[in-house]
């Protein structure tokens, strides 16, 4: 598995475009960014599949889901 991005580069994405993204419009977006066979680490560096992006940024309180549409929360950790 060589195609491993940090996940601070979604929350960087998600903070600096103009437009609103569903989750399904995020995971499309990341696809043409990064390829289909991308995954992600977190800063404890485990590495998950790019399904599982939403549901780890959730789980962080980085995002929130407003009708399918992701709010950011907070850009970067803190530590």
């Amino acid at each position: 598995m060589e195609n491993i991005h940090h996940i601070h580069e979604v929350l960087h994405l998600l903070f600096n475009s103009d437009r609103e993204y569903t989750v399904e419009e995020l995971y499309e977006e990341l696809k043409s960014e990064f390829g289909f066979d991308v995954h992600f680490a977190n800063c404890a560096e485990n590495i998950f599949p790019i399904q599982e992006v939403v549901p780890f940024l959730l789980s962080r309180n980085k995002i929130r889901l407003d009708d399918n549409v992701i709010i950011p929360l907070t850009p970067a950790c803190s530590h």
